[in-house]
């Protein structure tokens, strides 16, 4: 068992911040596509509990991993970090653990994509999100760690948000006056774009769950 710390900084450059991080001798591990399928009982008892089930697929040129993650509700809470207890595991096999998933009586209730740019500072990661309705910046590690981080990037306390990206997406629809959905992802024409830049085959399309 872990705790996920992390909090998000929202409307920052990333320019800015790449050029920041280059200049504390942060690490760059590569950008690459994401797909996350969130999975719970017809009836919703995961969410219900504030429990995450979710199959991650992450793809670099030449390479797939597949994740299996548990989040659960952690002791530990405060209203300045989003604080979790994660389980996570790699998976070999991504149509066989879908299969035993769905054998379990879970089926896929959203789905989400994302483009990953992970840097690693010491004992930090710091994540430049690329989503279809916005981008962020997610910085994980120890609380002070996080702050410590955040102010050497000149991020402010007002562009800090512990919201999940579900919870942004939902505020974002409600802003647009669109009707409420609980995935998000990338149009055919975006996907396509981001694929070839990344260096990827041409993808499966993946309809909103």
């Amino acid at each position: 068992m872990s705790l996920e710390i992390e909090r998000k900084y929202l409307q920052v450059d990333f320019d800015v911040v790449r050029a920041a991080l280059k200049a504390q001798g942060a690490h760059n591990l590569g950008a690459h596509f994401e797909r996350n399928d969130i999975f719970d009982t017809p009836s919703a008892e995961l969410v219900a509990g504030s429990r995450l089930l979710r199959l991650r697929t992450q793809e670099w040129p030449g390479k797939t991993r597949y994740m299996l993650t548990l989040k659960l509700p952690a002791e530990q809470q405060g209203a300045r970090f989003k604080v979790r207890e994660e389980h996570e595991l790699e998976v070999v096999h991504d149509l066989g653990m879908r299969s035993v998933l769905e054998g379990l009586g879970f089926r896929v209730t959203a789905r989400y994509e994302k483009i990953r740019e992970q840097w690693r500072w010491e004992d930090m990661e710091a994540d430049l999100d690329v989503l279809p309705f916005m981008t962020a910046v997610e910085l994980e590690g120890e609380a002070e760690h996080i702050l410590r981080v955040a102010w050497r990037l000149g991020f402010g306390e007002g562009q800090a948000s512990i919201k999940s990206y579900h919870d942004l997406h939902q505020e974002w629809q409600r802003q647009n006056s669109m009707p409420p959905s609980l995935s998000f992802v990338f149009s055919e024409e975006q996907r396509r774009f981001w694929r070839q830049k990344l260096g990827l085959p041409e993808g499966v399309s993946h309809a909103a769950a």
